[in-house]
């Protein structure tokens, strides 16, 4: 399957993510003060206000909560899936889902993090059905 996009905006913030898409991993950034986890990236932790977030190395496992199947109208290409993810370390990310028939999507279905090299500089996450660990 061809991946046509636009590519994503980087700037400082969102640096140490799309450096370590690059790389494979997927990262999220986490209050140092409460421990807990948030997304997208931002300059300040939602959850105390007052401090920087670190970047950790998320799981990359979550479940499908909700899709929608993209048919674009008059351009070529095939239909693609958009959904809401959430983690297991507990944010909600938006990206596409690949490897999974239409009929079999289903929220709560199990997904693992998969990476699209668009070019030397960007890769682009996207969530494929998670085998059994």
């Amino acid at each position: 399957m061809t991946v046509m996009t636009i590519p994503p905006v980087q700037d400082e913030t969102s640096a140490p993510f799309w450096e370590a898409a690059r790389e494979g991993r997927f990262l999220i950034q986490r209050c140092p003060e409460t421990g807990r986890f948030q997304w997208y990236p931002r300059a300040h932790s939602i959850h105390a206000p007052h401090a920087r977030p670190e970047w950790v190395e998320a799981s990359g496992r979550g479940e499908l909560l909700t899709y929608s199947v993209v048919h674009r109208g008059n351009q070529r290409g095939d239909p693609y899936v958009c959904a809401l993810i959430r983690l297991e370390e507990g944010v909600t990310v938006f990206s596409r889902v690949e490897g999974v028939a239409e009929a079999d999507l289903r929220a709560g279905l199990p997904l693992a993090v998969a990476f699209h090299q668009l070019d030397e500089t960007t890769s682009l996450p996207v969530f494929r059905p998670r085998t059994p660990d």
